[in-house]
């Protein structure tokens, strides 16, 4: 009979009305702007005009712009779906190279509204655009239409409702 009464004690216990439940899963949507960097080419065809062993520039550095919504749940992560526009510009004496890059993504988010990190991938398309500056004076332009294939994570931490912090490691 004991055993029985603890048996029905334990099946009927419900959390207790002061408990706090935690804060809500990840959901509504997100907009993100922030600084960026990143490799830029330096094969030669992407330079027109330029002896072979010019320096051209490595790195630039620019902004991301993006957003996602979330759409579901699949397990322990929320599914997102949205896209990310990337612009960077690195210079060398005499070159400059703009890359552009707009990726639509699908990503994986783990954790709360408050904070999560994610996992995601997508395909869009690149351009990398070249202005050389010959010795005439003249300069001369070329640009490039690339697949994009990206992938990476990152996190995100909010300090009020709409501000929050993050990083992101992408991979083009």
């Amino acid at each position: 009979m004991r055993r029985a009464l603890v048996l029905l004690l334990l099946l009927s216990a419900a959390p207790a009305a002061a408990q706090d439940p935690g804060p809500p899963p990840v959901r509504g949507y997100v907009i993100d702007v922030r600084g960026a960097t990143s490799n830029l080419p330096n094969d030669v065809a992407f330079f027109p005009g330029i002896p072979v062993d010019t320096v051209v520039p490595a790195r630039g550095y620019g902004f991301e712009a993006g957003g996602h919504v979330y759409l579901f749940g699949l397990g322990p992560a929320r599914v997102g779906a949205g896209a990310g526009y990337t612009q960077v510009r690195g210079t060398a004496p005499g070159i400059v190279a703009n890359l552009d890059t707009l990726a639509p993504q699908v990503s994986f988010n783990f954790g709360t509204a408050n904070g999560w990190s994610y996992l995601s991938a997508g395909f869009g398309v690149a351009s990398v655009t070249t202005e050389v500056e010959q010795e005439t004076g003249t300069a001369s332009s070329d640009t490039h239409w690339l697949t994009a294939i990206n992938y990476g994570g990152g996190a995100r931490w909010f300090l009020a409702r709409r501000i929050g912090v993050g990083f992101d490691v992408r991979f083009h």
